[in-house]
């Protein structure tokens, strides 16, 4: 068994994967909810499966994952302006900021890249995808999973299009890349036909706050029921009034395959 078998078996090994995403700051600036990263990664404990963070972030929590049961570290490894408010983007960048070795220094059991389709010039793109190529061969080389983020996007719609049709033709380039992990845009009720298109297990994008818990936790149980290996979320869970609370009602459905009803519960 290789490396990077061990590593995917101990992020599914309750069969589907909760990871909770802190990175934002890489492309978002210091949303509320992570302006104090250590407050956040200090109250979730060890409920989600893996943390999501940049290599400078992991480096200032670090002394939160010293223990056996610390969740699994996955590391950002680029950025994009996509997503920038203070100022809208011209014509797009992408870059890549961390190397791999970079990651695993840091502590990280994985690395996670972006695939931004439909922004920018085509040369953003083309170099986007060189990008992920190299890193994906370095991933291998080391033997960590190499998760890979692909989005639809347009200057009217940074937080991507959730079209079926463009997040399956994402999700297919991602595939043939060579991802071992997939975090894909839910569509709906037609989600299992984006599932059917990959070559690795998808979890799906938390995405921006939705209006209720509630309708958070029907889209993820729905989700799963469509085939998602399990989630990445981020605003929806340190966004809320109690970070804790909705990170277990999250891992009811992702873990126990407990109902919204049930899950909703211990949100009190």
């Amino acid at each position: 068994m290789s490396g990077l078998d061990i590593r995917l078996r101990r992020l599914f090994e309750r069969g589907n994967a909760f990871v909770v995403a802190l990175d934002h700051g890489l492309v978002m600036g210091p949303l509320r909810g992570i302006e104090k990263p250590m407050e956040i990664v200090r109250k979730l404990s060890n409920i989600p499966d893996a943390l999501q963070m940049t290599p400078a972030m992991l480096r200032v929590v670090e002394e939160n994952f010293y223990s056996r049961s610390s969740p699994m570290l996955i590391a950002r490894l680029d950025t994009a302006n996509v997503w920038r408010k203070e100022k809208k983007y011209d014509t797009g960048y992408y870059s890549a900021v961390y190397s791999v070795r970079d990651a695993i220094e840091a502590g990280a059991d994985a690395v996670v890249t972006y695939l931004v389709v439909g922004y920018g010039t085509d040369q953003v793109e083309g170099y986007n995808v060189e990008q992920l190529s190299l890193m994906r061969r370095e991933a291998n080389d080391y033997g960590v999973p190499f998760i890979i983020e692909p989005l639809f996007v347009s200057p009217e719609n940074p937080d991507s299009i959730k079209d079926t049709n463009l997040v399956k033709y994402v999700t297919r380039l991602a595939s043939e890349i060579g991802a071992d992990i997939l975090k894909v845009d839910y569509t709906g009720k037609d989600f299992k036909e984006v599932v059917d298109v990959a070559f690795a297990p998808i979890l799906i994008r938390g995405g921006p706050k939705t209006n209720s818990n509630g309708e958070f936790l029907a889209m993820l149980n729905e989700a799963i029921a469509s085939g998602a290996k399990g989630v990445t979320v981020g605003r929806n869970l340190w966004q809320s009034q109690d970070p804790a609370k909705i990170a277990r009602a999250i891992s009811m459905i992702v873990h126990e395959r407990k109902s919204v009803e049930e899950a909703l519960k211990v949100m009190g």
